[in-house]
């Protein structure tokens, strides 16, 4: 999905929704708006859709909507329908830059600088520190910067942001706490599947860059690509689980869980023998994502593409311009068990694993575009 290049998801696509609609169940989305627009053709299959969203624009703290706002309605429309099988699907962008929600108040009410943290700040690439009067800073940029990277965010500056993103997960998680419970309370709590996840982590200036730049110039690092996977699934005793997974593995798992089969050839993999047998289902696990900037994008001009492969041991990350002036394609590979941090680039000390992944991200790239075409 690309905001900007007017592609849609196809209607002959089936899709989880389509599925399970067909098998009789309810379905209802409850989201923030924007990717979950309905125009994109994916929540325009719900048989309701709801929006929070008090702004039509702007990466302002209002634009974005709440899990407080998509939850309680999803419980109205949950006790409506609990007589029934359903599926919900509730999305909210609390933890989504930017962070200001309670100004700092839980984790770093001390701060003393003067940085908008109102608006989102990011990098499209890395950012090399520069000092000014003595004092070392990252510059970032802002929906206010007009393209330039003219905020400088300083050692107390990173930390407040930090302390800022940490106080938007602890409140969001309140409000998920709050759902869970009034599902409790209604009886669905030992009949009902639940699963948690997101859609993507920030950067707080390690490897010189902030936030999710993603197809925008970068930052397929675990901070961004590692991100929670949750499940409750009546009688299974919970458990934390090593196992390389990928969101597209949720459908499959999902239809196996409920006996349902496959209309289709699915790329993804059901997690049911790593969950039941501690069986791993993938070797390797992929990411990608482009992006088209629109016509009026103050800060980027060329289309770009962002990669990535790894395995329990390595990672690939492959970024490239791929128009309206092509540049040949960069690489970083990382040795994840030994360097977690994704801190030293072995590109040139590795050339076999790199060979081999770079063989593996190719036939698996190509294969998505041949999809899509």
């Amino acid at each position: 999905m690309n905001r900007y290049d007017g592609r849609v998801l196809s209607g002959e696509t089936d899709t989880l929704v389509d599925i399970l609609r067909d098998k009789g169940y309810k379905t209802a989305a409850f989201t923030g708006g924007f990717d979950y627009n309905s125009h994109f053709g994916l929540t325009s299959r719900f048989g309701e859709y709801q929006e929070c969203k008090s702004a039509d624009s702007g990466l302002t703290l209002e634009a974005y909507g709440k899990i407080s706002c998509t939850a309680q309605k999803a419980l109205e429309w949950i006790e409506n329908n609990r007589g029934s099988k359903f599926f919900a699907h509730v999305q909210g962008f609390d933890t989504h830059c930017p962070f200001a929600r309670a100004k700092g108040s839980m984790y770093d009410a001390d701060y003393a600088g003067s940085v908008d943290f109102s608006k989102c700040l990011w990098t499209f690439d890395k950012t090399d520190p520069i000092t000014k009067d003595g004092k070392t800073y990252y510059p970032v940029y802002s929906p206010t910067s007009e393209g330039k990277a003219s905020i400088l965010l300083d050692e107390q500056d990173i930390e407040h942001l930090i302390a800022l993103y940490d106080e938007t997960i602890t409140l969001s998680d309140e409000d998920m706490g709050s759902f869970l419970d009034a599902v409790k309370n209604m009886g669905l709590w030992d009949n009902t599947i639940i699963i948690f996840t997101s859609e993507h982590g920030d950067m707080f200036g390690k490897n010189g860059r902030f936030m999710r730049g993603g197809p925008l110039g970068g930052t397929f690092y675990d901070d961004v690509l590692k991100i929670p996977l949750i499940m409750k699934i009546p009688g299974i005793t919970s458990a934390r689980i090593d196992g390389l997974v990928q969101h597209i593995d949720i459908m499959p798992t999902l239809l196996d869980l409920l006996s349902l089969t496959k209309s289709q050839v699915l790329e993804g993999k059901s997690l049911l023998p790593l969950v039941s047998q501690g069986r791993e289902v993938n070797q390797y696990v992929f990411a990608g994502s482009e992006f088209s900037p629109a016509e009026d994008n103050l800060y980027l001009t060329e289309r770009t593409r962002v990669e990535a492969v790894r395995s329990k041991q390595w990672k690939l990350i492959k970024e490239e311009v791929i128009g309206p002036t092509p540049q040949p394609p960069a690489f970083e590979l990382y040795d994840i068990e030994n360097d977690k941090e994704e801190l030293h680039n072995l590109l040139s000390a590795k050339e076999g694993v790199f060979e081999d992944l770079k063989l593996r991200l190719s036939d698996w790239s190509e294969q998505i575009r041949k999809g899509n075409q």
